[in-house]
């Protein structure tokens, strides 16, 4: 049987390997399967000024999230209000498709904090995969709550004229959907 590892520096494990790989990350996942009381400070490497290692943490924190939702509910809070102020757009897209993935376990509070979280990222991003995964999230937002209709509307007329297809095809598609 494995011995449990009671410690380990994550953000050094992150760092390694080259840029556009997974690095360690697999590693860091098996540790915190082994001892989830570890995962508190993988949550932390979000907020890592290094966006490598940020983007890691992100990518090892859904597949934690993901496999076994004891890892996601005592951290749901913490996704919106804490989470949420990384300066990393692979953070942000993390938190969207998160929230997208969890959208039924967020209180209504939650939920309007993830949409003014969402407009804003559409807002001042440029990164196509907000944009779209964005648009996504604010769609299936406003089937939720209709109310957010006006401004998923807003946001997506301004979108249709985006150069890049994907962008500008789900802009369209939810603009068609509504």
């Amino acid at each position: 049987m494995a011995a449990v590892v009671r410690k380990m520096n994550f953000a050094a494990e992150l760092a390694i390997g080259k840029p556009n790989s997974l690095g360690n990350t697999l590693k860091v996942v098996k540790v915190v399967e082994s001892n989830s009381k570890l995962f508190p400070q993988l949550l932390k490497l979000l907020l890592h000024e290094d966006s490598i290692v940020a983007m890691r943490a992100m990518n090892a924190t859904k597949r934690l999230m993901r496999a076994d939702k004891n890892f996601f509910d005592p951290q749901k809070q913490s996704l919106v209000k804490i989470y949420a102020k990384s300066k990393h757009n692979v953070v942000r897209l993390g938190l969207i498709t998160l929230y997208f993935d969890f959208i039924k376990e967020f209180s209504p509070s939650e939920l309007k904090s993830i949409k003014t979280l969402t407009l804003k990222w559409l807002k001042g991003s440029q990164d196509w995969m907000i944009l779209a995964q964005g648009l996504k999230l604010l769609e299936k937002l406003a089937k939720i709550d209709p109310k957010i209709q006006p401004e998923l509307v807003k946001v997506a007329k301004i979108l249709q004229r985006d150069s890049r297809k994907a962008v500008s095809a789900k802009a369209k598609k939810v603009l068609s959907s509504l």
